[in-house]
């Protein structure tokens, strides 16, 4: 911003009286504090309006040099306008964001605040100022003028914004108490709407899980409460204290602080049971306070006391699917896998239990009954045959028994030609992880999967030392599919330097950085030419706004 266009501002203010109104309460906004009301823009004249379209057509495409100077033609052009002081706001904001923050401080926002001080653009400006104090470290700076806004406009959004800002210093400094209060602030004071919900709520979290960690769980619940309904509390409780809990119990010093904790959430949820279980509803919400009863006291080591929990719920409602499910990830969890599948045996959904008990043959290394159980699935449950057999396959590759999953995987060639492609696929990447190179570039040639088809295929040429071929297909790529083409010239280098051909390789690494410069794979050819070839290039030359 030239000098002259600041001092026309002055003739501006004087010309338009300061007839700008005051900013809107909290509940009143309809509009972000960056952004211009539609009642604003119907008072523009249309040439008013086609030069700030064209100055936020480039503010919306972060071109922020070209924004900055369209702003700032419209203040040359209408000083005397009542959008100028919302063109003045816009300008320092691209300041901003071209690094500029001092300029965007003294001869921006500090300008708006000076210039108009009773417009909305300068509450704003005075939240802006102090966020980019404290964006550019300058904290002591920032806070007062952070408390200032707070002070001055506290219906406004900008008091939701700078308390966040307070809070983000306060937890730099390490200054508990100021994060305490601002979290307080939000939580409790501030109305919430769409554009304030999310950094109260966040507040309220972090208050209640400080709160829950100093024992005042009742003062968590209070916190927890302003964001959540009754429905809802009673897991967010549980959610917020499960890492208070962890942490308690892993050191014998501090375990009774877990345990009192466990006490007072078992109490809590025990509380929330509905007086009446007369509805599928209620009895329902009060099983899952059960669940969370028993998650709780799985987190501090209460074994016996999670049985019992189960079982309540068993006496109380039956053993349905979920109980025997939750049961069963108890075991699982203890390392008792023969407990876990003797209650997923028992499912009333038998495909799904079994599944379950082929999963824990896996995860036990026991591929032989894992594919026992397979074969099972496909005899009570044929309308699924293809997703078992696949899983059949899935738990051979795990054992490196690839041979005996690619016969299946042929084998549903033949049944499921619907999904034939998906067991092409399979085939190839179980002949890739048998290192058949040649076996898998037949099949991935079939594959109508491009370019990740042609990806496997280089990879298998290369393994194969066929760098020329690999090559070829690394170039297929690049031509056909946009967004891999930084990925495959960069691996056309990696690729002429596996053969040996330095130079060509070089070429390729230098070409990923002049036509992709913007992209992550330029800048790892970048540092790959800098360590291995000690050659430093620009990355395209682009300029950046």
């Amino acid at each position: 911003m030239a000098r002259s266009s600041k001092q026309r501002l002055i003739i501006a203010v004087i010309l338009t009286a300061l007839t700008v109104s005051v900013g809107n309460p909290l509940s009143a906004q309809s509009h972000g504090i960056n952004e211009m009301s539609l009642e604003r823009w119907a008072k523009l004249r249309e040439v008013e309006r086609h030069q700030l379209k064209i100055a936020e057509k480039y503010f919306l495409e972060k071109s922020w040099s070209v924004a900055a100077d369209e702003y700032d033609k419209y203040l040359t052009l209408y000083e005397s306008s009542d959008a100028a002081s919302y063109v003045m706001l816009k300008w320092s904001l691209c300041q901003v964001e071209m690094r500029r923050q001092n300029t965007a401080i003294k001869d921006g926002f500090q300008s708006v605040i000076d210039y108009w001080p009773e417009s909305d653009d300068a509450i704003a400006a005075s939240y802006y100022k102090g966020k980019t104090l404290k964006d550019i470290g300058q904290n002591e700076k920032a806070k007062p003028a952070l408390q200032q806004v707070l002070e001055d406009h506290p219906k406004h959004h900008v008091s939701v914004y700078a308390a966040v800002q307070l809070a983000e210093i306060a937890a730099l400094e390490d200054n508990l108490g100021d994060k305490i209060k601002q979290w307080r602030h939000l939580t409790f004071d501030v109305i919430r709407d769409n554009a304030t919900s999310r950094w109260c709520q966040e507040a309220s979290q972090h208050l209640a899980s400080h709160q829950l960690a100093h024992g005042e769980f009742d003062e968590a619940v209070k916190a927890l409460e302003t964001t959540y309904d009754a429905e809802r509390l009673p897991l967010e409780l549980v959610n917020r204290s499960q890492s208070v809990l962890e942490t308690s119990m892993r050191e014998s010093a501090t375990a009774s602080q877990g345990n009192r904790l466990a006490d007072q959430l078992i109490q809590f949820l025990r509380e929330q049971e509905p007086a009446e279980l007369d509805d599928a509803s209620a009895k329902s919400a009060a099983t899952q306070l059960l669940y969370l009863i028993a998650r709780v006291q799985r987190v501090v080591n209460r074994d016996e006391d999670v049985l019992k929990t189960f079982g309540e719920i068993a006496n109380r409602f039956g053993a349905d699917d979920e109980l025997l499910s939750q049961t069963a990830e108890y075991y699982q969890a203890k390392q008792n896998f023969d407990k876990a599948r003797q209650a997923f045996r028992n499912f009333k959904n038998q495909p799904d239990g079994l599944s379950r008990v082929a999963r824990s043959y896996r995860q036990e290394k026991n591929p032989e009954l894992a594919i026992l159980t397979y074969a099972q699935l496909v005899s009570i449950d044929p309308e699924q045959t293809a997703v078992w057999k696949a899983e059949m396959a899935m738990t051979y590759r795990e054992a490196s028994k690839h041979a005996e999953a690619i016969k299946i995987y042929e084998a549903l060639l033949n049944e499921d030609r619907e999904h034939s492609d998906k067991w092409l696929w399979e085939t190839a990447m179980t002949y890739r992880d048998a290192s058949k190179w040649k076996e898998a570039i037949g099949f991935f040639r079939q594959s109508d999967q491009f370019p990740n088809n042609y990806r496997e295929m280089a990879w298998c040429h290369r393994r194969l030392k066929q760098y020329g071929e690999a090559v070829i297909l690394y170039n297929q790529i690049a031509g056909g599919h946009e967004s891999s083409a930084p990925w495959a010239v960069l691996q056309i280098g990696y690729t002429e330097e596996e053969a040996g051909n330095q130079e060509r390789a070089i070429t390729a690494f230098k070409k990923v950085c002049k036509q992709f410069p913007k992209d992550r794979h330029a800048s790892q050819a970048h540092a790959h030419l800098q360590n291995k070839y000690k050659l430093s290039v620009t990355l395209g030359g682009a300029k950046q706004d």
